[in-house]
């Protein structure tokens, strides 16, 4: 008996361990909603220009979960540092938060001193309803958010 009682508490902090980590991983990161939409990185300054929508069109056949899509602009005043990386999305509305990671964001270069991150993400949102943006960048291990606010939700039929 004295054995099993070790080896029933070590799998028991392992599976303590286990879910620690994976509630770690899904976890939405901490935002300073405060924050604008305005930055300085490397003595640039970069503004974030959020266009979002959902596509109502019929589909024929398969049955689809509405989904949410995204153009976020990153402009700058100056060329954007080549290095800079969007890491992660979090779509705000109320008290609900949502975390697209880095793996689902595409960013595309318009220009040195224009990108785009583009996404798709199946969220349950209001789409009635306005949202906040939150981007966070990565500038050489340097990170940084971006918040817009009040971003509407297209529709395009």
């Amino acid at each position: 008996m004295k054995r099993i009682a070790p080896l029933a508490l070590a799998m028991a902090l392992a599976m303590a361990l286990a879910m620690a980590l994976m509630a770690g991983c899904s976890s939405v990161p901490n935002v300073n909603w405060q924050q604008n939409s305005q930055i300085t990185i490397n003595e640039v300054n970069v503004e974030l220009k959020s266009n979002l929508w959902v596509n109502l069109m019929p589909n024929i056949g398969d049955v689809e979960e509405q989904s949410i899509q995204g153009a976020l602009y990153l402009e700058g005043d100056q060329l954007l540092p080549a290095n800079l990386t969007a890491e992660a999305l979090i779509i705000k509305q109320g008290q609900k938060e949502w975390l697209v990671d880095s793996a689902s964001l595409d960013t595309r270069t318009h220009s040195e001193s224009r990108w785009e991150v583009a996404f798709s993400s199946h969220i349950d949102v209001n789409t009635e309803k306005s949202v906040d943006i939150a981007v966070l960048l990565d500038d050489a291990g340097k990170q940084r958010w971006l918040v817009e606010k009040y971003v509407k939700i297209n529709k395009v039929y």
